[in-house]
């Protein structure tokens, strides 16, 4: 009976563990400038592509959120590391159009300024 308890506290703990992302990377960077708040936020490692205008890929079941004023994207990768994205609360989609691309370059550019690297 001892045995069964030490195995069912062991379960709670790396439930925990997983739903928490603990011992995965987790970042947030806040910044507020006079009113103005930008906000990124990830689990996980995420990766940019060489040019700085997009993602490369996200680490399996990771997640990555900016927000910068009227601007909210977030990007979500699968477990076999399909990115979808989320822009200002609408629906997750993997295809971007052309203005979700420009909005997600500057999100890019901006994230790396604030310290995000692909290091």
């Amino acid at each position: 009976m001892k045995t069964l308890g030490y195995v069912l506290v062991l379960i709670g703990i790396i439930a925990l563990l997983d739903g928490c992302h603990i011992g995965g990377r987790h970042t947030v960077i806040v910044e507020n400038n006079n009113g103005k708040e930008r906000r990124i936020e990830y689990h996980g490692h995420a990766y940019f592509t060489p040019d700085s205008t997009a993602v490369a890929r996200i680490s399996p079941n990771g997640m990555m959120s900016y927000k910068n004023g009227d601007l909210e994207i977030e990007a979500e990768s699968d477990e076999a590391g399909k990115v979808a994205y989320r822009f200002n609360g609408g629906e997750k989609h993997t295809d971007l159009d052309n203005a979700e691309k420009l909005s997600l370059a500057l999100a890019v550019r901006d994230m790396m300024k604030a310290g995000h690297s692909n290091k």
